[in-house]
């Protein structure tokens, strides 16, 4: 009898425990690094970590910013020691890199049991699926996104007597209307407003190379592809923007003076519309956005996205998860990512808020050039071959050396790159 009484006692004592413990979580603790600044942080901190940690009161979110040009090097530093964030804000140009690396959590198993892919834009995501773009799986998750966008000066083509750009303008479209724009008002042989001002980066030049058909690498990314008779003809036609048809500023021109559209000087150029918060403080002229104009073969709208990745090695990764459904479900505008970058949630950037229908841009252009959105080649080691490229490839925009040959020291020095790595 006594014996059943102790055992009956222990198992009382069990249950009671389990009962007790019941919807009690086990306190977590997650390490998040972001590389924005000081005004970011506290955004990110306030307006997704604090709402987050109210849902999850068992979840802490310890948040340290760094600065990105340090964010690398202590990201890998806090590896190297084998005490990596759980969660780390990661960049396009590094996503394949770090996967190759194992570095990186795959998200895919996560989103497909708790996402449908339909609620998403799907175009930028591409970005950071790993070990190919368009059949990959997600080693980050996009939470919103930029794209390659043609500003316009609206007085400048009402003054020109020429119509705006529409969503089917090509290369020789722009050309036409900025021979057009371009002016010498006083008759002195200097350019006093160019019909058009881009940079030869990646903002342009990836998107013209396939827009006329080339190619950058290769599919399997081990080569520098990019000497093709299409995409030569590409950075061909660029150069002559500048040099030939003189309706494009040279880089001896622009340097050292910035945004020749944002100061008036020019009818028209390709930029980032991350920049709308610049563009929005003009008040000398009225402007809109358009599509980037297709080439010979294709349109091409370069898309890339700010993503959020989990560490392979973290002992938290359904805590991480949430926290990411958290931060790309969000049903409003975060201050961080504000109005100037497009959510990768449909329902938040198709809405009123988002759109902002009685503001400039237009923002329905954004929603339209999902149909040709491309990230391109944010492919392996790109920050390192990108730069090499440019470059090489500046005295063709300088004008002193033939496109055919500064394109072949391009090459060979990306190749060069990949075959390194």
């Amino acid at each position: 009898m006594r014996r059943t009484l102790v055992s009956f006692l222990v198992v009382v004592a069990v249950l009671g425990f389990a009962v007790v413990g019941y919807g009690q979580e086990e306190k977590v603790v997650l390490k998040y690094m972001t590389w924005v600044n000081a005004l970011g942080a506290e955004w990110i901190q306030e307006d997704f970590i604090e709402p987050f940690q109210e849902l999850y009161p068992h979840i802490e979110i310890q948040h340290e910013y760094v600065p990105f040009a340090e964010y690398w090097r202590k990201l890998m530093t806090t590896y190297a020691a084998g005490n990596p964030p759980d969660l780390m804000h990661m960049s396009v140009g590094y996503v394949y890199d770090y996967a190759d690396r194992g570095i990186l959590l795959n998200l895919e198993p996560y989103f497909t049991r708790d996402l449908s892919l339909e609620e998403y834009y799907a175009q930028p995501m591409k970005a950071v699926r790993y070990p190919n773009m368009e059949t990959g799986d997600l080693y980050a998750m996009p939470y919103a996104f930029v794209m390659s966008v043609l500003h316009y000066n609206k007085d400048m083509f009402d003054a020109a007597g020429v119509d705006y750009p529409t969503d089917d303008w090509t290369w020789d479209d722009l050309l036409a209307a900025a021979k057009a724009l371009t002016k010498d008002f006083d008759g002195d042989g200097k350019i006093d407003q160019w019909g058009f001002f881009f940079q030869p980066n990646y903002y342009t030049l990836d998107a013209a190379i396939y827009s006329f058909g080339g190619r950058v690498l290769s599919e399997d990314l081990s080569t520098a592809i990019f000497d093709s008779p299409e995409a030569e003809a590409a950075v061909q036609f660029l150069v002559d923007l500048m040099w030939e048809h003189k309706v494009s500023p040279s880089p001896q021109v622009y340097h050292g003076i910035g945004n020749l559209f944002e100061i008036g000087n020019a009818a028209m150029v390709i930029g980032n519309m991350a920049d709308l918060d610049v563009y929005r403080n003009i008040d000398s002229f009225d402007w809109d956005v358009a599509m980037v104009p297709g080439g010979p073969a294709t349109k091409v709208v370069r898309m890339w996205p700010d993503s959020i990745a989990i560490a392979s090695s973290s002992k938290h990764p359904e805590e991480a998860w949430e926290y990411v459904k958290f931060m790309i479900n969000s049903g409003k505008i975060d201050r961080y990512s504000g109005q100037r970058k497009m959510p990768i949630y449909r329902g938040l950037a198709e809405s009123d808020e988002w759109m902002e229908y009685d503001k400039v841009p237009d923002k329905s252009v954004y929603i339209r050039a999902m149909e040709y959105g491309h990230p391109l080649d944010f492919r392996p080691n790109w920050g390192e071959w990108s730069a090499a490229r440019e470059a090489q490839l500046e005295p063709a925009f300088l004008g002193q050396m033939p496109v055919q040959e500064a394109i072949r020291n391009a090459v060979e020095a990306v190749q060069e790159v990949l075959d390194d790595n």
